[in-house]
């Protein structure tokens, strides 16, 4: 008999989170964020683990100024769409600049960082952001 349980969804993203591995479908290339038995695009059940490139440009960016509750220490913070080579695009904070210096099409790395801190039990929660390309010549 198989069990309705279901893990959470912050289990079911953390290779996603912590690693930027994605799943791509093979038929059409359409990215998953968790493991899925069929893309959601084309239904085909080939998919196959991926991992994001470190690196990618911003194509726009903005200042969030209202943040969910807990995250209002990171107010105001840059935010921005990142596409990759493959043309894959996600949605990321900003670090490690001023909002001034950030340019779009400016090409920006994914650095590993603090999120948040779980006010009750002090767990800290950490995640990617993307920072402007700090070496040139990698």
């Amino acid at each position: 008999m198989r069990s309705i349980f279901r893990p959470p969804a912050s289990w079911r993203h953390r290779s996603f989170r912590y690693r930027m591995m994605v799943w791509r479908c093979v038929d059409c290339g359409a990215v998953h964020n968790y493991r899925a038995r069929r893309c959601r695009r084309c239904r085909s059940g080939r998919i196959g683990e991926d991992q994001l490139p470190q690196r990618g440009r911003l194509l726009f960016y903005t200042m969030v100024r209202t943040m969910f509750e807990g995250y209002e220490h990171h107010s105001p913070s840059p935010a921005g769409i990142i596409e990759f080579e493959d043309g894959t695009r996600i949605l990321a904070l900003l670090t490690d600049c001023e909002p001034e210096e950030l340019r779009e099409g400016m090409v920006v790395e994914r650095v590993f960082r603090k999120i948040a801190e779980d006010g009750d039990s002090g767990v800290i929660v950490y995640g990617f952001k993307f920072r402007p390309l700090l070496t040139q010549g990698k």
